[in-house]
């Protein structure tokens, strides 16, 4: 009790000294709150972003790459992989699920992806307005994009080559916003939703001079990434190994 008195007398006689300690204390202790909250938020952004997703497949480079330009789109894919070798992988009984991403545009620094609506369904995400594309040059935004560059359904706009903005426009091929999506708190939020084919469109046209160019270009199509959920765990054991080494593509498992 003698310890406790002296304690509380030193503390009062030099108010100062222990008024700034105690700030610092409570600043410290605030500072690692912090930290910590911010951890687990980002850790069950994380989560929630690789969820259901087993394997990333796409061109050959860094394992790291194509999981972060993937699931995350937070990297630039290292290129583009067959378009026939994805669908050959998809009919493998070993697949149970496969979401074609294909990348390379963007508008206002949003990244325009090329997929199905199996990509829509996988992270539950559903519509505040509109609908789902029901063709090509049709798109969905998340609700960040929407939020940030105030379109609506109905709006149009022109997308940009390159993943930053900035790049050449291509203005002889505008989108029309046909759905928002409801916040879902997933990578969804951040992303332009389009067909694969209005991709391809877009890029044909750009690229081709006659009718002959179109149709060889069609024939050798492409898409850069390829999301696949396991049909069974046993596929986890030979599914990359079979990719890796019989295929031009690469596999990455994110859970590695």
């Amino acid at each position: 009790m003698k310890i406790i008195a002296l304690s509380f007398r030193y503390l009062w006689s030099r108010p100062l000294a222990a008024g700034l300690n105690l700030l610092l204390l409570s600043l410290g202790l605030a500072s690692i709150t912090l930290v910590l909250l911010v951890s687990e938020q980002i850790d069950r952004a994380f989560e929630r972003d690789l969820a259901g997703i087993d394997l990333v497949v796409g061109a050959k480079g860094s394992p790291m790459q194509l999981i972060l330009a993937g699931v995350f789109h937070m990297d630039v894919p290292p290129g583009n992989i067959p378009l026939a070798e994805v669908q050959a992988l998809q009919k493998d009984p070993r697949v149970a699920k496969l979401i074609p991403l294909s990348l390379g545009d963007s508008f206002r620094g949003f990244r325009l992806v090329g997929t199905s609506a199996d990509y829509i369904s996988h992270y539950g995400a559903t519509l505040a307005q509109g609908v789902l594309w029901r063709g090509a040059m049709q798109a969905v935004l998340g609700a960040e994009v929407a939020l940030k560059t105030g379109m609506t359904a109905g709006d149009t706009f022109i997308g940009s080559h390159g993943l930053g903005g900035g790049g050449h426009a291509h203005g002889n091929n505008p989108y029309q916003v046909s759905g928002v999506l409801k916040p879902c708190q997933c990578v969804l939020d951040r992303l332009i939703l389009t067909a694969t084919e209005s991709v391809w469109q877009v890029h044909e046209k750009a690229h081709a001079d006659d009718e002959e160019d179109r149709k060889a270009m069609a024939e050798e199509r492409e898409i850069t990434l390829a999301l696949i959920q396991y049909r069974s765990p046993l596929a986890a054991v030979t599914l990359p190994r079979y990719v890796n080494t019989s295929t031009g593509m690469q596999a990455a498992a994110p859970v590695n």
